[in-house]
């Protein structure tokens, strides 16, 4: 029964009953002559080959050691390496305990295992590999699938880009009334609509802008059915059309925007795929911050006339130009919380280097770096930063890093980072390891980061 209440590791162990007088029969000391061992190594020797030894010479009842010194690690733990394997602190520490046991050498009529079995780690299994991770090479932590995969190169970006953006359907972003002879009303409040709901068909016809929606209710007198989409599930919504007394035609009482237009960066370019990524954030709308639906959308060239110098509380801002009437560096697709995507009409190139190796997310660590970005004109310079920290992520999300750009001309120029230079790419060790999303409101010097590996997985599971 008190067996059942020890720890399961002292039960593992194995209790010892012991017969022995409290007499000292002999005290035994080891040094060494000549200095080569320490105290540590000393007491390690004793406890595994000197006590057991005395401790089995017929009338010896027990050994005590004195001052006993036993080994031990300190372990630190790479979080980055840990988050790619999706292994944790526990599973760490359970692996070592499992592994801290005295156990036999063998079992007795048992043959010996071969050389083969005993060296082989992994076993291939169908469509990949099957690999052991194990701590300090010895001890198994977790075993996971490999599929062999050629490195990934991109081209840097880095260049100054316009962007203009036309939503499928129409955004609502805010409500309000309608005078009619009788008084004010609200016939979108009434049927339920809110401020970001996506509203892509009225009376049955597809919705293509603004205008569109206006005329397709400015002569229904009847209720009008409308297809909405609100937190990515859609609805159908039944409106009544108020009269508008000094017009004579029928409104909704809504504010609507069906499209963006803005200043950003390229972040690179997949010439295998042929497409493009940029920014790093989603497009969003300034009033609800719902993130734009993509009806269509265009990426051209940009010039940077001024900059508006970041202060701490005040974050400064490119002041670029563009114009749509040419022909166009691509086509926008996607428009998601990674950044905008689309395909190039023409492959894009880097005066500073050809494309370079994709760097994963474990691979990012605080040190110096290097930021691609254009504050003048059409040139893009490359700017001195710091990754002053990383973040452990197993997935696609924003926030990766904080940058710091150290770089005394863009300092002077920008302050540190500004809107605009959303989407810069940053290079660490010869690799494309992130991109810049957001800045730091009190400390224009820094800002966040993603990883690039997230936004290439957005055009990789496009590609495939």
């Amino acid at each position: 029964w008190a067996t059942a209440q020890l720890p399961q590791e002292v039960q593992r162990q194995g209790v010892i009953t012991k017969e022995a007088s409290s007499n000292i029969l002999a005290v035994i000391t080891l040094y060494s002559p000549k200095g080569t061992y320490d105290e540590l190594a000393l007491s390690n020797f004793m406890s595994i080959s000197v006590k057991d030894e005395i401790a089995r010479i017929p009338g010896v009842g027990d050994v005590m050691e004195f001052g006993e010194m036993t080994y031990a690690m300190r372990i630190w733990l790479d979080t980055m390496r840990m988050a790619s394997l999706k292994v944790t602190v526990e599973d760490v520490s359970s692996a070592i305990a499992a592994q801290n046991v005295q156990v036999s050498a063998g079992a007795l009529g048992d043959a010996p295992s071969s050389p083969e079995q005993a060296e082989r780690l992994s076993d291939v299994l169908e469509d990949g590999e099957a690999y052991t991770f194990r701590f300090l090479g010895v001890i198994p932590l977790r075993t996971v699938q490999v599929v062999r995969t050629d490195e990934t190169y991109l081209t840097p970006g880095g260049c100054a880009v316009g962007i203009t953006l036309y939503t499928r359907g129409v955004l609502v972003v805010g409500l309000g009334s309608v005078r009619t002879a009788a008084g004010a009303v609200s016939p979108g409040s009434a049927a339920g609509l809110q401020p970001g709901d996506v509203i892509v068909r009225a009376a049955g016809q597809e919705v293509r802008d603004s205008a569109h929606l206006a005329e397709l209710c400015s002569g229904h007198a009847d209720p009008v059915e409308l297809l909405v989409e609100r937190a990515g599930a859609e609805l159908s919504v039944t409106v009544q059309p108020a009269c508008e007394a000094d017009s004579g035609e029928y409104r909704l009482g809504l504010w609507a925007r069906d499209s963006t237009a803005g200043v950003g960066t390229l972040s690179f370019y997949d010439e295998n795929a042929g497409w493009f990524a940029a920014l790093g954030h989603a497009v969003s709308d300034v009033d609800t911050q719902s993130t734009l639906t993509v009806r269509e959308g265009k990426l051209v060239s940009a010039e940077i006339v001024d900059v508006a110098r970041g202060e701490a509380g005040e974050p400064g801002e490119l002041l670029g130009t563009f114009s749509t009437s040419g022909t166009p560096l691509g086509n926008i697709v996607l428009n998601t919380e990674f950044g905008i995507y689309g395909t190039m009409n023409a492959a894009y190139t880097n005066e500073f280097s050809g494309a370079v190796p994709l760097a994963y997310a474990y691979e990012a660590h605080e040190g110096p770096a290097t930021i691609l970005s254009t504050v003048s004109g059409h040139t893009v310079g490359e700017y001195d930063c710091r990754i002053v920290r990383v973040n452990a992520q197993q997935g696609p999300e924003t926030k990766s890093m904080v940058v710091e750009v150290t770089d005394p001309e863009l300092l002077a120029r920008t302050g540190g980072i500004v809107q605009g230079m959303s989407g810069s790419p940053i290079l660490q060790d010869g690799k494309l390891i992130g991109v810049v999303t957001h800045v730091f409101v009190n400390d224009p010097a820094k800002g966040y980061c993603i990883y690039a590996e997230w936004m290439y997985r957005q055009i990789a599971e496009r590609a495939s």
